[in-house]
């Protein structure tokens, strides 16, 4: 997915009137491409190209993304690079050596490819593309056992 291109079309209404307010391609960053950020409760939404956003959105907030999971053989090379350079994994990547992580949001994922495996503190699932996984914050990580990265259309919502 890096360097990766999609067309976003967004709407708006002007005077009463619906007008298409953006028809752009948008490229894609190292694992995410940011497709829309909701970050303030009185409007309804703002272009992610034009504004910082956090990563994690605030109560209130909204994420729409495409997130691209690479093969675990690559993460296991990122991780053992970064911890001979001696730096503190979870700063570098947003979560453990492993890539376990937990968001204080509510997620809606849909598989575009894969499989992915999902796994949770207990256990774990195979997910193929097509299937939807609602995340309720729970700690959680992605593993793709293929050698192609997998797509997942990623919709964050935090609402605490």
């Amino acid at each position: 997915m890096p360097g990766e291109v999609m067309r976003r079309v967004v709407t708006v209404e002007v005077d009463g009137r619906s007008k298409i307010a953006l028809n752009e391609e948008v490229s894609a960053g190292s694992y995410y491409q940011e497709i829309w950020a909701h970050d303030d409760v009185d409007q309804l939404g703002s272009d992610p190209g034009t504004e910082p956003h956090a990563t994690v959105p605030a109560p209130g907030q909204t994420r729409f993304r495409m997130v691209s999971v690479p093969p675990h053989s690559e993460v296991q090379a990122e991780v053992a690079e970064i911890v001979a350079r001696g730096e503190d994994v979870r700063l570098v990547m947003e979560t453990d050596e492993e890539g376990w992580h937990r968001t204080e949001t509510l997620d809606y994922v849909y598989v575009l490819d894969g499989p992915v495996e999902l796994l949770v503190d207990d256990e774990s699932v195979v997910i193929e593309p097509g299937d939807t996984v609602v995340q309720r914050s729970t700690n959680h990580a992605w593993r793709n056992h293929g050698d192609e990265p997998i797509r997942l259309l990623v919709f964050m919502a935090a609402l605490r």
